[in-house]
């Protein structure tokens, strides 16, 4: 009976094994990319059955995945490359030994973890068009990142000690998010950044900018709610690091600095907040402190910025008043110009038609002479 109870024991991994269901590409393209299309796992249980096809390279689309979870990336065998994208995929929890590149793209994407073990393999991760509206601090463990592109999400705060262990770290792109405030230490340094957007959000300022990217050489800053103090004190920074600065703005609301908008009495640096330390354990079992807000306090400051937001909508609302009238009248202007332009034309035709017919008369007549 013992003997019997072993052999089955045995058996289930293998049976297990043998029921693993492959899900297949719905087309294959040259360069081998495989596309999934219509997968949908209806409980957790569904996913570790689920087994990948071998591709380097695998995007789904038009699906309906509630966690893609570890275990799914444990099923990509071969993959390097993964992009998800136009699915419904909330949730993502990455853990991958093999991935060098994972996009996440339009997917309602609300909540993404990252296993707290150290991966050097992930080079480039890109999250688009998604609901997110915060970054785990475990992104620290994707150590080998050289492009991290967030941009066009909901994120509200960053910390940029989160990127601190991207020791290949270039181009890091925030743009089109709502981020109102970024903290950095002033120790901190991104030695190897070169691209850093951060344009179209609701910053005041950026902290140490910038010093924390000594290699920077290109950045995105248009469209925030810049401190006219701080835009002085970095304008001169930027010149003297050769820092190429990309857009400008050419009408503001209060007062444009250098191509940039900013406004008048935002405080340079948020010093009316008092911060308390929790530690926080890192992937090499140190300790470290990272600041939080006492609750209490915040109070006086976040009915100051109510008031201060309140002002600059005010102002946005004057702004695009003056832009919605600008393009009324240059609608008008286009309207008459094409009046114009069409009757010209109808008095052109008009002279045409006058002066083929009066040659056709002229043919007539002179054809009627030689018949008589």
């Amino acid at each position: 009976m013992r003997s019997l109870i072993f052999i089955l024991l045995l058996a289930i991994p293998c049976s297990l094994a043998i029921i693993k269901e492959t899900i297949e590409c719905a087309r294959v393209q040259r360069n081998s990319t495989c596309f999934i299309e219509g997968v949908t796992f209806e409980s957790p249980t569904e996913e570790y059955f689920a087994a990948f096809p071998t591709s380097s390279h695998i995007i789904i689309e038009s699906s309906e995945i509630l966690h893609f979870s570890a275990q799914l990336f444990d099923a990509l065998a071969e993959t390097a490359f993964l992009t998800l994208k136009g699915c419904l995929i909330p949730t993502v929890t990455f853990r991958s030994d093999e991935l060098h590149c994972l996009r996440i793209d339009n997917t309602g994407l609300r909540e993404f973890a990252v296993t707290p073990h150290e991966n050097r393999n992930l080079n480039t991760l890109i999250i688009n068009g998604n609901p997110l509206s915060a970054i785990p601090p475990n992104v620290r463990y994707l150590t080998a990142l050289s492009i991290l592109d967030l941009s066009n999400n909901q994120l509200e705060y960053v910390k940029l000690g989160w990127f601190q262990t991207m020791d290949n770290l270039l181009v890091l792109d925030l743009s089109g998010n709502r981020i109102a405030r970024i903290d950095v230490h002033p120790s901190l340094r991104l030695a190897r950044l070169k691209n850093f957007w951060i344009n179209h959000n609701h910053l005041q300022n950026v902290p140490f900018f910038p010093n924390f990217a000594p290699s920077l050489r290109r950045v995105r800053l248009v469209e925030n709610h810049w401190s006219c103090e701080w835009v002085a004190q970095v304008r001169q920074s930027i010149w003297d690091s050769v820092i190429q600065v990309y857009g400008a703005e050419y009408l503001c609301a209060d007062k444009l600095d250098g191509g940039l908008c900013c406004y008048e009495g935002y405080p340079l640096n948020n010093t009316d907040i008092q911060f308390e330390q929790a530690e926080v354990t890192y992937f090499d079992n140190k300790r470290h402190s990272e600041p939080f807000p006492r609750a209490e306090r915040l109070t006086a400051v976040v009915e100051k910025q109510a008031e201060r937001q309140h002002v600059l909508l005010k102002q946005s609302y004057s702004v695009l008043e003056q832009k919605y009238r600008r393009l009324v009248e240059q609608k008008e202007q286009l309207e008459q110009r094409f009046i114009n332009t069409v009757r010209e034309l109808e008095r052109t035709v008009q002279r045409l038609t006058a002066e083929l017919t009066e040659a056709q008369d002229t043919i007539r007549a002179q054809n009627l002479k030689i018949v008589l």
